[in-house]
């Protein structure tokens, strides 16, 4: 007789997995639908921060830079509840131990990605506008900034550096899962700077040199940040393999 696929395992996977990215979307969409009341609010500090009051030069560009607006809030706001929806896909097929340290890895990389936004926004941001357009007017130029455009570029610095900040949290995984050891993480450190700063002239949303020295910066110290979170995850795993190997001595 022929096998239904919908009786499978798969299937039902695959309708668990849909279930589950609807519901993101619909997070999403509740959060994005909150935020668009405050959404004018968190323009005006968004504006506020170029120093120079910013201009639209189409119709309908306030409106589209609202919606977008809002819509990165409602993404933040509605981060949390995406991870949830993953992992209540992930966590049947999953063990207690393995469970807890999925759930440490989405809190410490939202930790991570909380701080860098909140460094961007308090440190990075402010130091690069201050420096683009007061370097503009020193050349006597008048400042005629789009809103668009500025606050995309604004909203592009902010999510850079939250995954700029991920650094040491990838460092310390890959040595959990065996990949680098934290003496190939200590020995890579002159390459480490290479990279960061190719890391720094690529990612920069501006190829300038203080730019590139506020990210540059931050990716020296996060990856000296990632040595020690390796050798702690390195270690920890060291003493799981130790304990299992003791037990399964005395078992025999």
């Amino acid at each position: 007789m022929p096998v239904d696929p919908k009786a499978s395992p798969l299937w039902g996977h695959i309708v668990e997995l849909r279930q589950r990215v609807l519901r993101s979307l619909f997070w999403l969409a509740l959060f994005m639908g909150v935020s668009f009341p405050f959404s004018d609010r968190a323009l005006k500090y968004l504006g506020a921060k170029a120093g120079v009051p910013l201009v639209f030069t189409t119709p309908t560009e306030a409106f589209w830079v609202t919606l977008k607006v809002s819509l990165f809030m409602g993404a933040v706001l509605g981060y949390p509840f995406v991870l949830y929806e993953i992992w209540r896909f992930v966590s049947p097929g999953l063990y207690r131990r393995e469970k807890k340290s999925v759930l440490l890895w989405i809190l410490g990389g939202t930790l991570f990605f909380t701080l860098g936004v909140a460094f961007s926004n308090f440190v990075a941001l402010p130091s690069a506008l201050h420096f683009l357009v007061g370097f503009g007017q020193k050349e006597g130029l008048q400042a005629f900034m789009s809103v668009d455009r500025t606050v995309a570029f604004e909203l592009r610095f902010l999510f850079v550096f939250g995954l700029i900040f991920e650094l040491p949290l990838l460092m310390a995984l890959a040595s959990a899962r065996g990949w680098i050891t934290p003496e190939k993480f200590r020995k890579g450190r002159r390459w480490a700077l290479v990279g960061n700063a190719v890391a720094a002239s690529i990612l920069s949303p501006t190829q300038d040199f203080l730019n590139m020295m506020i990210m540059f910066v931050p990716l020296v110290i996060l990856y000296e940040a990632g040595i020690l979170f390796s050798l702690w995850t390195a270690r920890k795993g060291q003493k799981k393999v130790s304990t299992v190997s003791s037990r399964s001595r005395v078992s025999l």
